[in-house]
């Protein structure tokens, strides 16, 4: 089937006998072909949207509600945000992946966009060659939290305690593979300490056991551990982020701390199936970042704990490239095995 662009030239247009076309022939085929790009933006969409999720609650969960609820008026289509969770969210990533580069398929990405390639090599997929960044939507910060027992304030103290129990020192995870996972070993690497994993289910599971002191740190996402600062069953000892939460002032970050590259957040971003055109990127774009800067949606995400980023295509897939490129650092150094 030929495209729109294919087809995008003027009729009757053929060069002179010498060879040579002429000034108006070029314009009118400059004009014609702009005309095509527009249209074949302006067509889109020209059937429902999917919002593909890799978990069926959260905060991805709550930007594809928004989202699906904020674009329904303006593309005149049905907007559906649907759950695929599987397989640490591998299953989401091939769905989209595989899908149309039409724009009508997107992912609600997070970190497992950048580590379940890495960790899992038998998906065969690539964040950036196989998925169209749009926009990264917004950051929850991760929180090191100690329990109460393990005399530790800062990250120096923390650092000191586990050198002293040479491994001892055990820390919570969701998993192996997962974001904390990988997280609490970037944290090993940098401070060249040595703790013991304690995999868990899921990261409530492995908060819920900090708490009561079976384990002695975790590094996990606000949302996880907020709930038990306030009554000092948890000591939050540093946020991962590149700035202090606002509610959290007295804590510092791991940069202020010492360590500039122990930042990691949880990041929530949009992204098509690689190859979408670039005209329809630039449509999902636009809208989305509108719809994400409407008061209706800036209060869904701030009660969520998203720190609002929207950046745009260019700078999302820059982002991607690093963060790819510290878990791949991780993953080796620590000589993390999943398959």
């Amino acid at each position: 089937m030929r495209s729109p662009l294919q087809d995008a030239r003027p009729p009757n247009v053929r060069p002179p006998s010498g060879g040579m076309v002429s000034i108006k022939q070029l314009l009118t085929a400059v004009i014609l072909f702009s005309a095509a790009i527009d249209g074949y933006a302006q067509a889109f969409p020209s059937k429902g949207v999917r919002l593909i999720l890799p978990f069926p609650t959260g905060s991805g969960f709550v930007i594809g509600q928004v989202l699906s609820d904020g674009l329904r008026d303006t593309f005149k289509q049905g907007i559906t945000a649907e759950p695929r969770p599987g397989a640490g969210g591998s299953i989401a990533l091939e769905m989209v992946a595989k899908a149309p580069p039409d724009g009508h398929t997107l992912l609600v990405a997070s970190p497992i966009l950048t580590i379940a390639p890495i960790v899992r090599p038998s998906l065969k997929l690539d964040a950036l060659r196989d998925f169209a960044p749009i926009t990264l939507i917004g950051n929850i910060a991760n929180l090191m939290v100690v329990h109460p027992v393990v005399p530790a304030r800062n990250i120096r103290d923390f650092i000191k305690e586990a050198r002293a129990h040479g491994g001892k020192l055990t820390y919570g995870s969701s998993g192996q593979g997962s974001t904390n996972h990988l997280v609490t070993e970037l944290f090993c690497i940098l401070a060249k300490v040595k703790l013991t994993q304690v995999p868990y289910k899921s990261a409530t599971f492995a908060v819920l056991d900090l708490v009561r002191g079976d384990v002695d740190v975790v590094i996990g996402a606000k949302t996880s551990v907020a709930q038990f600062i306030p009554t000092n069953k948890l000591r939050v000892i540093a946020t991962l982020g590149t700035k202090r939460e606002p509610d959290l002032p007295d804590v510092p970050t791991a940069i202020e701390q010492g360590m500039p590259e122990l930042v990691a957040v949880n990041y929530y971003g949009i992204l098509a199936p690689g190859g979408t055109p670039p005209e329809i990127i630039d449509t999902l774009y636009r809208e989305i970042t509108r719809v994400s800067k409407s008061e209706a949606a800036r209060r869904a995400y701030a009660k969520a704990e998203l720190d609002l980023v929207l950046n745009t295509p260019a700078q999302f897939t820059e982002f991607i490239k690093q963060d790819s490129a510290k878990w791949r650092r991780v993953v080796r150094e620590a000589n993390v095995k999943l398959e």
